[in-house]
């Protein structure tokens, strides 16, 4: 044996101990085994995921086109708060205007003022809320009062409205501030209460 043999048979003894995996499946058993599926191939993988990063984005931009719609929402409803004041003032300017029978023309000038604010505020979707005459509700009414009626069908009923109520885009922006009807009977004649 010369000196590079026990090398080549070291070297070739730990090679044939190496676990190399196999390529391809073997049959088994005599049948033939299916063919593993193919990998998707790389053209696949991009579209898949260009598909994806398409619906993210427009996911997005549906979120921020939302967000936008909202923000300019909340804005010109703190405007329009702000705005509903004034109103009411004018309105208390027109009926303190007619009850002490001031300048006809200073009246009518007011009254063009008022009409033209409440314009805007409508073309901006703002509603007024008129409570008199309606019964009353919690979700839109603000009962500032109670006064006794007479007619059992007013018992529940709006009979003063001291502020109008105001929707925008649907929500409640100020509920109307009303009195509200409360019938009582009347007494039987003759009837005495015990605490005099």
């Amino acid at each position: 044996m010369s000196a590079t043999e026990p090398l080549v048979s070291e070297t070739l003894a730990g090679v044939s101990t190496l676990e190399i995996p196999p390529t391809e499946a073997a049959p088994r058993g005599g049948s033939e085994a299916e063919p593993a599926p193919k990998p998707e191939t790389r053209p696949e993988i991009d579209r898949q995921a260009a598909l994806r990063a398409l619906r993210n984005l427009e996911a997005t931009e549906a979120r921020l086109e939302r967000n936008a719609k909202r923000d300019v929402d909340e804005a010109r409803g703190k405007l329009v708060q702000e705005l509903l004041p004034v109103l009411d003032n004018l309105d208390r300017t027109i009926r303190a205007a007619h009850a002490s029978r001031s300048d006809p023309a200073m009246l009518e000038g007011v009254r063009l003022v008022r009409h033209q604010l409440d314009g805007v505020l409508r073309g901006y979707g703002v509603e007024r809320i008129d409570a008199i005459d309606h019964r009353f509700d919690p979700g839109l009414h603000e009962a500032i009062g109670v006064t006794v009626v007479s007619d059992p069908r007013r018992h529940g009923v709006v009979v003063q409205q001291a502020e109008p109520g105001y929707r925008f885009t649907g929500k409640l922006l100020r509920p109307a501030k009303v009195t509200v009807g409360k019938f009582v009977a009347p007494a039987e004649p003759g009837y005495r209460p015990l605490w005099r």
